[in-house]
């Protein structure tokens, strides 16, 4: 297992979307965080982005960087990484405590909700309107990203 920059993250990635799910599921018996959040709110603030991709997000901030930096911004993001303590919509911050079983069953049915949906997805905070491709691209990073502060242990 990798650690990043000192911190106790793990280095994570994610191909598919469908590989999201086992990867919560890998670490409900015996984990630890390292961030700021529990399992439970990681998994309520995934859940929120991928419905947020469906419902919308607020877009009424990042309107000069969503302008003129936007495909940098996701060059960056999809190569790189999301930078750790980067707020983009302060609406999917999770609450401080988050049920686990709560979080994961809104989790699984967040993305089962966003595979099935063959409609137009809305624009990202950030990134602006993206196709499919890209917008499973970003679901994929931010998963692994935040999964990466949960640690798992061994039972």
């Amino acid at each position: 297992m990798s650690t990043q920059e000192g911190h106790k993250r793990r280095v994570l990635t994610f191909d598919r979307i469908d590989q999201v799910m086992p990867e919560v599921h890998r670490l409900v018996p015996a984990h630890e965080t390292v961030g700021n959040w529990s399992l439970g709110a990681i998994c309520k603030h995934l859940e929120d982005s991928f419905n947020g991709s469906i419902e919308g997000f607020d877009l009424r901030n990042h309107r000069i960087k969503r302008f003129f930096m936007k495909r940098k911004m996701l060059e960056v993001a999809l190569t790189k990484g999301i930078p750790r303590n980067y707020t983009v919509d302060p609406n999917i911050t999770p609450p401080p405590h988050v049920d686990l079983t709560v979080g994961m069953t809104g989790l699984a049915a967040a993305i089962e909700r966003y595979m099935a949906h063959d409609g137009r997805l809305h624009a990202h905070p950030l990134f602006g309107r993206m196709p499919r491709e890209t917008w499973d691209r970003v679901h994929c990073v931010h998963c692994a990203h935040h999964l990466s502060f949960a640690i798992p242990l061994d039972s």
